[in-house]
């Protein structure tokens, strides 16, 4: 009985996937050319848990394996449904969110060819941290929000947008580098005053970031520049 239960599975798994990949490259077209569609609406929105089980876990496992099969075989463009389904089935992994919207952001924007293409799948790792959060459980960490700011500083040179969610993501507890980034993201958008308040800080609370920290705030008081 198993054994049988196991093969249902597959099949399931199987057409499961299947259902997406059949669309994704006329989707994929459509958000190129800027036309409005909808996401590919998931066998498990339907039919829930009824589908899956108890599988879900298992599911995205096999999906994450597809993805990395289609990353090494060049095949990008099939990868931004399985992320979100992936997302779908594990919403409460941070890492799901993270990982995706790194890999859209920066891996495969560094592989396609043309600016249109780096635009959208620099828009897309964009999205995709936001939707992630969307869901409650994942907006009271500092992931989300740190790697949100850090892609709009580093790959978007939006400083803005880099400074509210650098911001977000210090209300949470969070790694001594995040203080870090908002510093440096503050100088670039402008705001010294609070760049220097914020590498005050760093120094008072970080000892390994002390040296730095004393340099930045020298070159700000006398130069109105520390960042290279």
């Amino acid at each position: 009985m198993r054994k049988k239960g196991y093969r249902y599975f597959v099949i399931i798994v199987i057409l499961f996937v299947g259902i997406h990949l059949v669309q994704i490259q006329i989707d994929y077209r459509k958000k190129l050319e800027n036309l409005e569609t909808a996401l590919v609406l998931l066998p498990g929105q339907m039919a829930g848990s009824l589908v899956l089980g108890g599988f879900k876990g298992l599911a995205a496992d096999l999906l994450w394996l597809q993805m990395e099969s289609y990353w090494h075989s060049g095949q990008h463009y099939k990868i931004l449904p399985l992320l979100e389904a992936i997302a779908w089935l594990q919403p409460s992994y941070i890492l799901v969110w993270t990982i995706g919207g790194w890999h859209m952001a920066y891996n495969i924007y560094a592989e396609v060819k043309t600016e249109e293409e780096k635009q959208y799948w620099y828009e897309q790792g964009i999205k995709f941290l936001k939707k992630g959060l969307s869901y409650p459980f994942n907006a009271n960490k500092y992931d989300i929000y740190f790697e949100l700011g850090w892609t709009y500083y580093h790959k978007g040179k939006d400083y803005p947008n880099a400074v509210k969610y650098l911001e977000k993501a210090t209300k949470y507890p969070h790694p001594d580098y995040v203080d870090d980034v908002l510093a440096h993201a503050y100088e670039k958008n402008g705001q010294i005053d609070k760049a220097i308040k914020q590498w005050e800080f760093v120094r008072d609370n970080y000892t390994a970031f002390f040296d730095i920290a004393t340099r930045m705030i020298n070159d700000l008081k006398t130069k109105g520049k520390a960042t290279p």
